[in-house]
């Protein structure tokens, strides 16, 4: 006997007016029931279960109620721990009455989609790919996903864009998003953020239920190669879609930043397992709606498929009298009317994925570009990026424009593999996914309202601010702390503020994933660890991070505890010469203890790292150095030069090897017995300075000095090679 899903709904309504247990049926998401609504003797659904229930056990449980693994040969959860598998309609009640399920979903019926409507200059990008900086993401890999396979062999990639996919009809978007990320400037015009970067694409693809298979992709392959950030420019149609002549309303709209349990919560589940730092675009829904007059539009029936037979037109006086004659339908309410706010893509309301909407190059919002917030009210999309009229790589070995919140997520991928390589140059290893996004977003440009909003949200993207916050570290981990917070605990770091100036801290962790019922995925709060964030001032003073307003969009942030976000920043501008206070509490931390990192702004006086100073003068060189001795130097101030001596105690050529391990150019000069040479040391780059043969005894003077102003880091390393025997040497003779 087959039950539809109306008549088991009733039927398990009907229990709960007995007073029964109910919590089976709270475990049956709506698409599982429409499913079963079909009629068909096997209803092919998606399993969660809890975190304490082995595979084994799960299968157990599916084959006990009748039903089978959709993939009998699985031995493993996929991402969030659910196992596809077809289960007859009427064991619904039963599978779901096992203690081991958490919930039962049916396929969603979503449709993929696209998010495409001098990047590099406006998120300033150009500056840290010239001198000083010199990046350009060599070394490092990042990965993207698109609905088809871009074209690897394009010129703009040199073997580098790795197409690890087949198929699909969006190649153009595919190569067009591959080439903001990473094309290598044969067109000087379409060159990418990081064009030395290597690149892996795949492509986004739903199981015959619509289960996310790239979720599997994602969580065993990017990690595997290195992956630090993973680029995502499509999203999933939600409101308006194409239907005939007219646009489709597809409803759904409850989505709109909803903290899903199917194509949300993974994504957060996968960067806290593998530490990618995931950037999806914010989508393109900011203007969406039918045009016209009447704004004819059609709907889906029952069933789910486009109804020709209706054409609805909106009401103008609201009578539902005054439409069209054409139309058979004259509704009184608008689809959807708080648009251009709440129009987010659902997968990017993830809590550790990196959103990004898009900007002209006037840094104006563009039209389309989806805004927040996310249903819970957090702050969505995070950055902005150049996306309007974005020149790049097109099928084949061509160069085409495009628009769109699309085009900004890659600048954000891109400037991602930057940041990794100034990372490893400043920390000698990589950074963690949440230490990127939290840099990222320290570095931003405000736009829009004072503090984060839900248009721009904390700003434009800014490369060599960005990267700079790297450097100012060196490594001493004052600037950029990592942490530890488990219940109840309280995490302090001093700052130190030695000029008046505007200082911005940054609190960023990467949150656990959690299951939201039904009918509370568009209202409830996703944050499971509450961490706080506060900044004391000298004078004590407490100075407390933004927060927004979930139900007016538009208003200014305020100050407060922030008990909704990941993200929390404290701002104070003019910050008064002092000791500072940054103080983390564990508010709540259920699942803890729970990683977190912490920048800051703040730039006190750099100390000076030149241990051999003073030596500004050839009367006060620095010496005698021995020969191969490693001396460490820097310059402590703009027109700071150094001088050191040796004297040569063999007949022996000169050979000094300059590292400069900083980021300020510099020349190094050479004397000795009346000759000089002189050779000029770009910025992270190793040169030698050589001199012909001197008698003993000749004294020796090496200048160094910087070229231009001063960088952040403007420190280098020095061997003075002087040991060997110069002479004439004779080949020996048997």
């Amino acid at each position: 006997m087959r039950l539809s899903a109306a008549v088991l709904s009733l039927s398990l309504l009907a229990t709960a007016a007995l007073g029964a247990e109910v919590d089976a049926e709270r475990k049956i998401h709506s698409s599982a029931f429409r499913e079963a609504a079909r009629g068909r003797a096997f209803v092919p659904v998606r399993i969660y279960f809890h975190d304490n229930v082995a595979f084994d056990d799960a299968r157990t449980a599916i084959l006990s109620s009748g039903g089978a693994l959709s993939d009998v040969f699985a031995t493993e959860f996929a991402p969030m721990r659910f196992v596809s598998a077809k289960v007859p309609s009427y064991a619904l009640r039963t599978l779901a009455d096992d203690e081991r399920v958490l919930f039962i979903a049916g396929p969603r019926r979503f449709q993929l989609k696209t998010d495409n409507a001098t990047s590099a200059l406006v998120s300033h990008v150009t500056d840290v790919q010239t001198a000083p900086y010199g990046l350009t993401g060599k070394g490092v890999a990042v990965s993207l996903f698109e609905l088809a396979a871009g074209q690897g062999s394009h010129v703009e990639f040199g073997g580098r864009l790795n197409v690890l996919a087949s198929g699909g009809t969006e190649v153009q978007h595919a190569t067009h998003v591959a080439g903001t990320i990473g094309a290598s400037g044969v067109r000087a015009d379409a060159k990418g953020m990081a064009p030395a970067a290597t690149l892996f694409q795949y492509r986004v693809t739903l199981g015959p239920n619509d289960e996310p298979l790239y979720h599997t992709l994602k969580d065993q392959e990017l990690a595997a190669r290195g992956v630090v950030a993973d680029n995502n420019s499509w999203g999933f149609v939600i409101a308006w879609a194409a239907g005939d002549q007219y646009l489709l309303w597809v409803d759904n709209e409850e989505y709109f930043g909803a903290y899903d349990y199917e194509y949300t919560a993974p994504l957060d589940q996968i960067a806290r397992d593998r530490g990618v730092l995931f950037v999806h675009s914010a989508g393109n829904e900011a203007d969406d709606g039918p045009g016209g007059s009447w704004n004819q539009h059609r709907h889906l029936t029952l069933d789910g498929d486009l109804d020709t037979s209706k054409l609805y037109c909106y009401s103008k006086n609201a009578s539902g009298t005054d439409c069209d004659v054409t139309c058979n339908v004259c509704e009184t309410a608008k689809h959807h009317t708080l648009v251009p706010f709440d129009t987010l893509s659902m997968t990017g309301a993830a809590k550790n994925v990196l959103t990004v909407g898009a900007v002209d190059t006037s840094h104006v919002l563009m039209g389309l570009s989806s805004r927040g917030p996310a249903k819970d009210g957090r702050v969505k999309p995070e950055v902005v990026a150049r996306g309007s009229n974005v020149l790049s790589s097109v099928p084949t070995n061509s160069y085409g424009f495009a628009n769109g919140t699309s085009m900004a997520a890659p600048v954000v991928t891109g400037i991602a593999a930057l940041l990794t390589e100034q990372w490893r140059r400043t920390f000698s290893e990589s950074p963690r996914a949440e230490e990127l996004k939290a840099v990222i977003i320290a570095g931003a440009e405000d736009l829009g309202n004072p503090g984060p909003d839900y248009s721009y949200g904390f700003g434009l993207v800014n490369a060599k601010a960005s990267v700079d916050l790297v450097i100012a570290d060196h490594a001493d981990r004052k600037h950029i702390r990592d942490t530890t917070i488990a219940q109840g605990q309280q995490f302090e770091m001093p700052i130190v503020v030695q000029t008046p100036q505007n200082v911005r801290v940054v609190l960023q962790w990467f949150d656990p994933p959690i299951f939201l019922p039904e009918d509370q995925v568009d209202k409830a709060k996703a944050l499971v660890n509450d961490l706080d964030l506060k900044v004391v001032g000298p004078t004590g003073t407490t100075y407390l991070p933004y927060v927004l307003d979930r139900t007016n969009f538009n208003a200014a942030a305020t100050r407060g505890v922030n008990s909704v976000d990941n993200t929390e920043m404290v701002e104070i501008a003019n910050a008064e010469p002092g000791a500072y206070r940054v103080v983390v509490n564990g508010t709540s931390v259920p699942q803890g203890p729970q990683n977190a990192v912490i920048v800051t702004s703040a730039r006190g006086a750099r100390p000076c790292r030149d241990v051999q100073e003073p030596n500004d003068t050839s009367d006060t060189a620095f010496g005698n150095i021995v020969d191969r001795a490693q001396i460490y130097g820097g310059f402590c101030s703009p027109g700071d030069v150094d001088y050191y001596k040796f004297v040569l105690s063999l007949n022996s050529a000169v050979l000094v090897v300059v590292d400069n391990i900083g980021d300020t150019p510099l020349r190094a000069r050479l004397d000795a017995g009346g000759q000089f040479a002189i050779i000029d040391v770009p910025a992270y780059s190793s040169r030698s300075v050589p001199l012909g043969s001197k008698p003993p005894g000749t004294p020796v003077r090496l200048r160094i000095e910087p070229i231009g102003p001063l960088g952040v880091e403007p420190d280098y390393t020095f061997r003075a090679l002087f040991g060997e025997d110069g002479g004439k040497r004779r080949r020996s003779v048997r």
